[in-house]
């Protein structure tokens, strides 16, 4: 009997490579956790590590914009390259970059404003910097050669990393400790951009058009995955800012630990979307449906996975690898986990969405569910410390994302509409 093999294409080598350099890339950034960022704690001290992570964090929650421009880019430039459309290609490019500019002067504006201190605020404004290079790095998934940028991620954290844990972290460091961070992937992804347009100069050449066919899907990427990844930094930002910046540090060190076993889920999933992106209107109703079951499982299975490792080795590891004089209790670590397991769960499966739609209605239902939790952990604000207030907010939305989850999934595979790359 005669086997079959998947006839191999330059695609799916494309695909295989950035899959294969996206895992190694995250290689170093899992060890910044266990290594860089310890010497960063201990060079602050606890009080101003909280306050570092909140400044982190409040950056982290002004670049929300960018992840739907970034994404609703890569799908209009995806789909432009699978249709040979270089002029399509070209505007896609141009359009993503000017909104994305215009973005990072505002939230520039309000980061550094909202931090109070100039310094801090500096280190908010590495963030937006980072977000808007990394434009480019969406720009090249669309061509479903994201390993150039893991390749560049991967030599930039190596090379800073190591120097980095060589030479040490000055005491007070503030400003070296986000660079630290911040600066291999900013270089990395200008480099990518340089590197794109050497390859293709045509994209230089597109006109900003069509803002609206970018921006309204965009805000329904922002109040989906925006949302999520808000109430995570925020929280941390206003755990600093009311002034419990002791447990701020301990939480914010939780959340940059759950970041970094997140990502390589991301890392795998976004030249995977891009890939099935630009062949979706090739494939089967059935092929369609199997791939919506699959991602929802997949997420669904990695978050749990990550939440479990958070659960049990998470507290265990800051408490020895860190000068953190405050940690948080099971209930604590009990509500990061479900909420950590969630939102695993729906970006995996969100991915694939915005990849091939505007996903309207998961990304709206989100928010809501985002904006119920707010409503429900301020109530709670009036009776239990700041602290437990998070916990109420994680909990509620940890219950109700997988609802939406699961309610999304069966919506998609129990009728007979299949969703295109213009469709809702």
């Amino acid at each position: 009997m005669a086997i079959n093999f998947p006839r191999i294409t330059q695609g799916r080598i494309k695909l295989a490579a950035s899959l294969g350099f996206n895992f190694l890339a995250k290689l170093p950034g899992i060890l910044s956790v266990f290594v860089i960022l310890p010497l960063i704690s201990r060079s602050l001290g606890s009080s101003t590590y909280g306050e570092f992570l909140s400044a982190l964090a409040l950056g982290s929650a002004c670049t929300l914009p960018f992840s739907g421009i970034g994404t609703v880019g890569r799908r209009l430039l995806a789909t432009a390259h699978g249709a040979s459309d270089r002029a399509g290609e070209a505007d896609a490019f141009v359009s993503t970059f000017l909104s994305s500019g215009v973005i990072s002067l505002i939230m520039s504006v309000v980061a550094y404003m909202l931090t109070g201190n100039p310094i801090f605020g500096l280190v908010s404004l590495l963030l937006i910097v980072t977000a808007f290079f990394n434009m480019g790095d969406n720009m090249r998934a669309s061509y479903n050669e994201h390993y150039i940028t893991a390749i560049f991620q991967f030599v930039f954290q190596l090379g800073i990393y190591g120097a980095v844990f060589i030479i040490g972290v000055p005491k007070d460091g503030i400003l070296f400790s986000g660079l630290t961070l911040q600066s291999p992937y900013i270089l990395a992804s200008v480099a990518t951009l340089i590197l794109l347009l050497m390859q293709r100069p045509y994209l230089m050449r597109g006109k900003a058009k069509n803002l609206r066919r970018m921006m309204v899907p965009a805000l329904g990427v922002i109040a989906a995955d925006g949302a999520l990844t808000a109430l995570l930094n925020l929280s941390v930002f206003w755990l600093g800012h009311a002034g419990d910046t002791e447990y701020a540090a301990w939480f914010g060190t939780f959340a940059r630990l759950f970041q970094s076993f997140s990502a390589p889920v991301m890392m795998i999933l976004l030249p995977l979307t891009s890939y099935i992106a630009i062949h979706w209107q090739n494939l089967s109703t059935e092929r369609r449906l199997r791939l919506h079951k699959l991602f929802m499982i997949g997420g669904i299975g990695y978050g749990a996975l990550v939440g479990f490792l958070m659960a049990v080795g998470g507290s265990y590891y800051i408490k020895h690898m860190f000068t953190i004089a405050v940690e948080g209790d099971s209930f604590d670590i009990a509500a990061i986990t479900l909420f950590i397991v969630a939102v695993i769960a729906l970006k995996s499966y969100s991915l694939l969405l915005y990849a091939i739609s505007e996903a309207r209605r998961v990304s709206f239902a989100t928010a809501g569910v985002a904006v119920f939790g707010i409503v429900i952990a301020g109530i709670s604000g009036f009776w239990l410390p700041a602290h437990k207030v998070v916990d109420v907010l994680f909990l509620t939305t940890g219950t109700l994302l997988p609802i939406l989850l699961f309610a999304e999934s069966f919506f998609q595979c129990n009728t007979s509409r299949v969703l295109t790359p213009l469709d809702d």
